[in-house]
């Protein structure tokens, strides 16, 4: 499967270049070894933040739910989604990315665990955590479970 994904990659990526997309790397996800998430970068748009962790079984249920969250609003401009990772060891956090399909551009993890700032700067005590932010910079929603994630983003854009 892995093989697969990745000569699928491959073949997307020179296929849009072929198609003049000057840009291929827009679509590979952006996996930062960072203690810091900013927030402000992202202004403007609906941001869904994903805290999650490879270790934790929950937070891979939630994933499959949240991939399919994802894929309604991908091709819209105005919301991003950002996954914050609170594991301990870059292989495991690398490979469940991958394993989980987490295909959105930008993922953190600086491997402090529960330790991370951009833990504590959101009081995530527990995993799952699913925060949306509006075009504002204001947190309007939080929960453990992607149960109205869709319902909530699909409000901000109304």
């Amino acid at each position: 499967m892995k093989k697969f994904v990745f000569l699928f990659s491959v073949l997307f990526a020179a296929f849009m270049l072929l198609q003049g997309f000057k840009n291929a790397d827009a679509l590979s996800p952006n996996i930062k070894h960072s203690d810091t998430f900013e927030l402000n970068k992202y202004k403007g748009k609906i941001v869904v933040l994903n805290y999650w962790a490879s270790w934790s079984k929950t937070s891979r249920n939630e994933n499959k739910t949240l991939l399919h969250v994802y894929q309604t609003f991908k091709l819209n401009p105005k919301v991003v989604f950002v996954s914050v990772s609170l594991d301990i060891d870059e292989a495991s956090w690398k490979a469940a990315i991958e394993e989980d399909e987490l295909v959105w551009k930008d993922h953190f993890c600086d491997f402090k665990k529960y330790d991370s700032p951009m833990a504590l700067k959101y009081g995530v005590t527990t995993l799952p955590k699913f925060i949306v932010f509006n075009t504002s910079g204001k947190q309007v929603y939080s929960a453990n479970t992607t149960h109205e994630l869709e319902a909530n983003v699909s409000n901000l854009l109304k």
